[in-house]
């Protein structure tokens, strides 16, 4: 089981997935891209996704009000006249073969994960991409993970967790053991607006099995906490650190 490869999935309608990637999204999108693309989708509750709008700003959109172009990135649609410059119509009627008036400005973001249902020790809600401060128990500290969706071949295979050298860490299993949960940031710095979308799983995979000395680690840490951030150097993360400055990424929208 891996988190690079899915199959289409086409549950009942009512009906939702157990487990959610980029993949899976994508894939609900097109199956429903009449019905997103006239707002007039009224299916099962739905988790939120999360995507980065710009420095020290996330956003957060439910199903029916986003989709996934071919090459991987996400559209939101979006009200504000302030996005009416980013909106893209040909990718619009490309993809819904109709210009879709009404619904707004389609725009291209970051996709920064989907809520898991999970929550931490603290009770915040946890999404794919975040970074977690992982406690089997009160003195022993598992790390700082992030976590990722892994989804089989079969609707009911699957699993949020930590991806890790030769396991993986599953919520499941540390809700079921007791193991203490904090999240810490996201994986969301040092980003390239450019770059063709990399899925979180893969984020993941090298977050997690990347070895790293003590200072290493901690400027890791830090860096996670001031997110979504584009700044490719180091230091700006440290200095932020040392001025003080507070980021807004564990703000979720309502």
């Amino acid at each position: 089981m891996t988190g690079g490869k899915n199959t289409v999935l086409n549950p009942p309608y009512g009906k939702m997935p157990k487990i959610l990637n980029e993949n899976i999204l994508s894939n609900l999108c097109k199956q429903y891209k009449k019905e997103i693309g006239n707002n007039q989708y009224k299916g099962w509750p739905f988790p939120r996704i999360r995507y980065v709008i710009d420095r020290n700003k996330f956003g957060y959109a439910d199903f029916g009000n986003f989709f996934f172009w071919d090459d991987g990135g996400l559209y939101v649609w979006m009200q504000e006249e302030e996005f009416k410059d980013w909106h893209n119509q040909e990718i619009v009627e490309d993809y819904f073969g109709e210009s879709c008036d009404g619904r707004g400005y389609a725009v291209r973001f970051i996709f920064a994960g989907t809520n898991t249902g999970y929550t931490d020790s603290r009770g915040h809600q946890m999404f794919t991409g975040d970074i977690v401060l992982v406690k089997e128990t009160e003195n022993y500290e598992t790390g700082a993970l992030c976590l990722a969706s892994a989804v089989g071949t079969q609707p009911s295979d699957g699993f949020y967790g930590f991806p890790l050298d030769n396991f993986s860490l599953h919520l499941d299993m540390c809700k079921r053991d007791g193991y203490y949960l904090e999240r810490i940031g996201t994986i969301f710095y040092q980003l390239d607006s450019c770059e063709e979308p990399m899925p979180i799983w893969n984020k993941a995979v090298l977050y997690n099995n990347t070895r790293r000395n003590a200072d290493e680690e901690k400027a890791r840490r830090i860096m996670a906490k001031f997110t979504p951030n584009f700044d490719k150097e180091e230091w700006k993360y440290l200095g932020l650190e040392i001025l003080g400055a507070k980021f807004d990424w564990d703000k979720q929208e309502q």
